[in-house]
């Protein structure tokens, strides 16, 4: 059998230099589910205040055996601060509670590991800290795509804060359990698999689920064998803002950043860990100080450095940065925001290549319309023309002040180029205020371009996002080493420049009629194809056949074979043959944007970009 130098030799793919394999005796980022602390801070309630949290993590495609994991003593903002390291359990500068770790554990193919941090089993995290390595753990080997468990007991007393880390994916094994002391919650090791705490594990598949206290950064030494290991830097698209907990892959991965350096293609999976958070700008990236910190993610990794040999544990940095960047300025858009991370990174990190990814377009899917009536039909009138609705197909309608009545979703019917009309309530004409037509993204031309945003693709285009994609794809003033273009993984196949329209993308049909008499509650549906969805997405049906007129919005509680169980309920009659299809975007039941991809899309992306691209990560 190769050991993993001789494999590296042979394989001219997996190069970390010079042609040579990994270096046995380096720590390197290794597991999924790492990822910076970030989000809304927990309240410790009575009865729960201390608590147990079960983290799956999967290995990298060689063996491991020796492991250092981190806690951390902040998180990070996410939206517009974003990565600003200050959401703390007290106010930046005066330092709040601490939280008191009682144990840790790794379970390795079913035996417990203690873990320790300075030769002791507890260790009392600070705030405003960079908080505390474990010390090496060697285990037997580890199996090549294995998983670990990571189980980390912590308490703090009632009312005090914790800082926020991950979401129980439970569908992969994860738990959170909580008591009002540490010996109950000790008991769980006897019953790995039991059911999580009821009061903690709430909001499963939302944005509402909590976020708990766990390991953030995870390296490793074992038998690599000399594969690309990235270093991420990423905003809301790369750190999967877009999914929650319930859509995360058999490895825990979410969004399509994740799920595509983790696919086992090209040279294989290429482990990693991402920086960044959602709504990340460059110019905050690895800048600033007190309430606008952003620094001590960097500094974890110095202490990595320097526990490591002076090595880094990463050969590659993967930068998805520039999505959230914007200015009226290109050269603010360019040099000021995207450039002066990439100048951070080659101080910080001299020699380390730079493989860049150009940002995702940003599209509209509303469009402003004036509306007349007379008795129970009203007229609306787009001045731009009617860009793809037709006869026949549900629009939602919203911002009529004075006559609530106009707004709803309502079936139209196409009247000219640029009218259309639809029977309502009635009310005084013509309808007052700002209002828009939203058409659930089902054409490509209904679209409008956001700002910055237009098409076409000039070099020379000031608008800024596709004069970026070029600099990034001609590396122009060095910012980066190699670039790998998202765009044909995501673009429509018929409008340069849109996403794909939703009639673009793959649907299922009902095989079975849901529904008896428009009056009984139900909460399920069976389709042909459940593949093309997740649970937490939101869909649409729409009768068929040509699948334009909407039944009924739904969100995905769960899939199990071709049935899909709703988070809500609906009493609609689903015809056999009602189409459904996946929603615009995520996070409401009447989206305006596609900022965000859903699984459909971030399937596409995930798939759609070559896994030959990451023969770019090696020198």
């Amino acid at each position: 059998m190769m050991n993993a130098i001789s494999l590296a030799l042979t394989n001219p793919m997996l190069n970390a230099g010079g042609g040579s394999g990994g270096d046995p005796d380096r720590f390197m980022f290794f597991a999924t589910r790492n990822r910076m602390p970030s989000g809304n801070i927990v309240t410790a309630a009575s009865g729960t205040e201390y608590v147990c949290t079960k983290m799956v993590i999967n290995t990298p495609s060689y063996k491991t055996r020796m492991f250092k994991f981190h806690l951390s003593g902040f998180a990070s903002t996410e939206g517009g601060n974003s990565p600003q390291e200050t959401i703390v359990t007290g106010t930046i500068g005066a330092p709040g509670n601490s939280v008191v770790v009682d144990a840790m554990f790794a379970r390795v193919a079913g035996v417990f590991y203690q873990l320790q941090v300075a030769a002791s089993n507890t260790v009392t995290i600070a705030d405003q800290t960079n908080g505390a390595w474990t010390d090496e753990l060697t285990t037997p080997d580890v199996a090549a795509e294995s998983e670990i468990e990571l189980w980390v007991f912590y308490h703090t007393a009632v009312a005090e804060k914790i800082w926020p880390v991950f979401r129980i994916q439970k569908h992969r094994g994860e738990r959170v359990w909580g008591a009002s002391d540490h010996a109950t919650l000790l008991a769980f090791k006897d019953t790995p698999n039991a059911d999580s705490t009821v009061a903690l594990d709430t909001g499963y598949g939302t944005l509402a689920q909590p976020q708990y206290y766990g390991f953030d950064f995870m390296v490793a030494k074992g038998d690599w064998d000399g594969r690309p290991i990235a270093l991420g830097f990423v905003d809301s698209l790369g750190e999967s803002r877009q999914e929650f907990s319930a859509a995360a892959d058999t490895r825990g991965n979410l969004g399509w950043f994740r799920r595509w350096l983790d696919k086992n293609g090209g040279i294989g999976r290429i482990p990693h860990c991402l920086v960044g958070l959602p709504g990340a700008g460059s110019v905050r990236e690895y800048t600033g100080t007190g309430s606008a910190i952003a620094t001590r993610r960097r500094d974890i990794i110095r202490e990595i450095y320097a526990f490591n040999g002076n090595r880094w544990p990463f050969t590659v940095i993967a930068n998805q940065m520039g999505q959230n960047d914007t200015s009226t300025s290109y050269n603010t858009w360019f040099n000021t925001n995207y450039r002066s991370l990439v100048t951070r990174i080659r101080a910080e990190y001299p020699g380390v290549r730079i493989v860049a990814f150009p940002p995702l377009g940003r599209t509209t899917i509303t469009r402003s319309v004036t509306i007349t009536s007379v008795g129970t039909t009203a007229t609306a009138t787009m001045t731009s023309g009617l860009n793809g609705l037709v006869t026949g197909q549900t629009v939602s309608i919203s911002g009529a002040t004075g006559v609530t009545a106009y707004n709803g979703s309502y079936v139209i019917t196409v009247t000219g180029a640029d009218t259309f009309t639809y029977t309502f309530a009635g009310g005084a004409s013509p309808a007052t205020g700002t209002i828009v037509v939203n058409e659930q993204g089902l054409h490509t031309s209904y679209q409008v371009f956001g700002a910055n945003n237009t098409w076409p693709a000039d070099g020379t285009d000031a608008s800024g996002k596709w004069r970026l994609r070029n600099d990034i794809l001609a590396q122009t003033s060095s910012c980066c080493d190699a670039a790998i273009d998202t765009y044909a993984a995501w673009v429509s196949p018929t409008v340069d420049g849109m996403w794909p329209g939703m009639l673009e993308l793959p649907s299922t049909t009902l095989t079975v009629q849901s529904g008896t008499d428009g009056v009984t509650p139900y909460n399920t549906i069976t389709v042909a194809d459940p593949s093309i969805f997740r649970p937490e997405q939101n869909i649409h049906i729409y009768s068929g056949p040509d699948g334009i007129a909407r039944l009924s919005s739904q969100v995905v509680g769960s899939v199990s074979g071709n049935v899909i169980t709703y988070q809500g309920s609906s009493a609609v009659i689903l015809p056999i043959g009602s189409v459904v299809r996946a929603a615009a975007s995520i996070g409401e039941l009447t989206p305006v944007s596609f900022v965000h991809p859903q699984g459909i899309m971030i399937d596409r992306i995930a798939n759609g970009i070559s896994q030959s691209e990451k023969l770019k990560f090696n020198p």
